[in-house]
């Protein structure tokens, strides 16, 4: 894995010589460090379950794209990065379309059975990982269908 040199890379991009197995490290990293967003501050109310949020979030994130790369079929697959990006993409749209209501549903049950504050707490952490944990569930699922 290059971290500074990309000619070598450009080289193997352009003859489509890097295996998907070698683009492995480079989108979980991007993935991680993506999700590491979530560790950052953004309120002054910033408190133990935000760091567990962002701590599953990014777990979530290198998790998905492993399981996404064995969908792949692993050593074997093919295309990886461009399949993960394009249907992604799609499947990340039509998630965000099921998830706003189904949050707010989520929301108006929590509020009323006592749940919700204006911090970040135990039930905010459980609906937020599991809709991370269903769509890359359903990116690997539908990566999987390329094979």
């Amino acid at each position: 894995m290059y971290f500074l040199r990309y000619k070598p890379l450009k080289e193997k991009l352009r003859t489509r010589s890097l295996s998907d197995r070698e683009a492995l490290p480079y989108l979980v990293l991007f993935a991680g460090l993506a999700a590491v967003v979530y560790l950052l501050p953004n309120t002054e109310e910033f408190n133990t379950w935000d760091w567990i949020q962002g701590i599953l979030s990014v777990a979530f994130a290198i998790g998905g794209v492993i399981y996404a790369y064995r969908q792949n079929g692993g050593r074997q697959g093919f295309d990886l990065i461009q399949k993960y990006v394009v249907l992604g993409w799609v499947v990340t749209v039509r998630c965000v379309l099921v998830f706003i209501p189904c949050g707010i549903a989520l929301f108006l049950l929590g509020d009323s059975l006592g749940l919700i504050s204006d911090e970040t707490n135990g039930f905010d952490v459980l609906i937020i990982a599991g809709f991370e944990v269903i769509l890359y569930q359903r990116i690997g699922r539908h990566i999987r269908d390329t094979r």
